[in-house]
């Protein structure tokens, strides 16, 4: 338990020997860390993007050009041929 209690008195001493950056000082640190991760991070995506984009131009098959065939037209509607006897019928 002595041995606890000697480590949490020298953490203290040493966290009194500590020199903290001022107020100004601490934002100016922290606006150039986060820039610096903004810029790394906007770098890193556009590589990861143009590889992305490579990759799946790579990847596409090749378009080969077949010949088109075309169909003749279909007539959907009913034709209806009216036959008129030529001869008469005799009763």
């Amino acid at each position: 338990m002595r041995g606890i209690i000697k480590f949490l008195q020298e953490v203290r001493t040493e966290f009194g020997n500590i020199s903290w950056p001022k107020k100004d000082s601490l934002f100016q640190l922290t606006f150039v860390v986060i820039s610096i991760s903004l810029i790394i991070s906007l770098i890193l995506g556009g590589f990861d993007y143009l590889f992305t984009q490579s990759f799946n131009l790579l990847g596409q098959p090749t378009v080969v050009a077949q010949p088109t065939i075309t169909a003749p037209p279909v007539n959907l509607a009913p034709t209806i041929t009216v036959i008129s006897p030529t001869t008469s019928i005799k009763k």
